[in-house]
């Protein structure tokens, strides 16, 4: 007879440290070998827990889905039977099923991606994971400490706009659509949160909201749309982190003289730490919404240069090279491959099925991606230990990649500089942002 697991119990209570030690077991009398308590804590005393609760049970051997249950509240523990064995368990809180699309049951890995539904906005998220063995009858107790996901946008204000601007939005990058069951992000979201007009040449968020960001380089942008249609964008490169579990607010005025400057400041009010970020925009943090020409004079960020083998934007900095005309060229190598069947292709049917993709692709806000030069092409295999290293989430692989030599495409992998485009079916683009500090 196979032996299953008494009950599993998560409590959830608020969030201060030892507020939840006490077990909470039935009294009803159940024929089982082996029990399990799950117990909640958190080390600061501001945090509540978010609801509901969807919790994961995998297979800590083979990764298999067990099963998905839901705590709706602290006050109704959940109770879980399982075989004796090895299990990661993982905890989604504030995602309801309002909000986010799940992935189907037969299809979930520890992978799956969490999606925020079209017109939604984030909830407060926080994860949990831990790895139980369950092999004796009685005293097994597993202790989940959530971690909030989020950073609250809690205010972002834009003074002395002008009067025909019709419309205004802010959006902060990277920006993240879906969250892993592991607790990893998932995929990026290209997303602008609108400003109302307060009808004195103030706009403002109309109430806080939630993003999910990869913040260690995070990027701001301020859109103002005039009665003319006309888009145009200043952006500002933060010099320190946008943290998690931050409330941030931001407040910017327009100012219109000789030149034109944007400047304002992020101030971060506690949750889990404070922090203030000062920045200021100038004319060359500008751009139309149709000139995302990342090479052009008039698009020099007003910011200081990523360093070389770093990320940018999840993008890999190949190299950074200083200009005559004072500001710096950063090489950016993009962060996945891409794929093209070659077969019974000619050399020019390649090149510009290419073209075409690279024209339309865009990644935070970047684009004017293209096929590496010769010399672009050495760099990145000379510097593939870097690469590989570094915290790029699809790392180049052995594959051979396309590349320009003059007007003739070319292959390439860690050990070949030179070959014919036949050997290859992938490539990784490259382009170059230019910082004026």
């Amino acid at each position: 007879m196979k032996k299953m697991l008494t009950r599993a119990f998560i409590c959830m209570t608020p969030w201060v440290l030892g507020a939840c030690e006490k077990e909470l077991v039935s009294d009803a009398p159940v024929i089982t070998d082996s029990s399990l308590s799950i117990i909640t804590r958190s080390v600061n005393a501001e945090e509540t827990v978010s609801f509901p609760i969807n919790v994961f049970v995998f297979n800590n051997e083979d990764k298999a889905f067990i099963k998905k249950e839901i705590l709706s509240d602290k006050d109704n523990p959940l109770e879980l039977n399982l075989p004796f064995g090895s299990y990661d368990v993982y905890a989604i809180g504030g995602a309801d099923g309002n909000l986010y699309d799940f992935p189907t049951e037969e299809e979930i890995t520890e992978e799956s991606e969490i999606t925020l539904k079209n017109g939604k906005e984030h909830a407060d998220l926080m994860t949990a994971h831990d790895v139980i063995t369950l092999e004796e009858k009685d005293g097994n107790q597993l202790t989940l400490s959530m971690e909030r996901q989020v950073t609250e946008l809690t205010q972002a204000t834009i003074k002395q706009v002008p009067e025909d601007v019709t419309e205004v939005s802010i959006s902060l990058s990277s920006n993240y659509r879906s969250i892993q069951i592991n607790g990893e992000l998932g995929s990026l979201w290209d997303h602008g949160y609108a400003l109302n007009d307060n009808g004195d040449g103030t706009w403002s968020l109309p109430s806080p909201t939630m993003l999910l960001l990869d913040s260690e380089k995070a990027t701001i942008t301020i859109s103002l749309t005039k009665d003319d249609g006309t888009i145009k964008n200043y952006s500002y490169s933060c010099t320190e982190e946008i943290k998690k579990n931050h409330k941030i607010s931001i407040t910017a005025t327009y100012q219109e003289d000789n030149i034109v400057q944007l400047t304002g400041v992020i101030t971060g009010t506690t949750w889990a730490g404070s922090q203030e970020i000062v920045f200021d925009f100038g004319e060359g943090n500008s751009s139309h919404e149709n000139g995302n020409n990342n090479n052009e004079d008039d698009d020099i960020i007003n910011a200081a240069a990523p360093k070389e083998y770093t990320l940018y934007k999840d993008c890999f900095v190949l190299k950074v090279t200083p200009n005559d005309e004072g500001y710096k060229e950063v090489l950016l190598l993009y962060n996945e491959d891409f794929n093209i069947e070659t077969k019974d292709k000619t050399e020019d049917a390649i090149l510009h099925e290419i073209n075409a993709v690279l024209e339309s692709t865009t990644i935070n806000e970047i684009s004017g991606w293209r096929l590496p030069n010769e010399d672009e092409a050495k760099i990145t295999r000379n510097i593939i230990g870097h690469i590989l290293n570094s915290e790029l989430k699809t790392k180049p692989n052995t594959n051979f990649y396309f590349y320009l030599d003059k007007n003739d495409l070319k292959a390439f992998d860690r050990n070949v500089d030179k070959r014919e485009y036949t050997y290859a079916h992938q490539y990784r683009p490259v382009t170059i942002l230019k910082f004026n500090k």
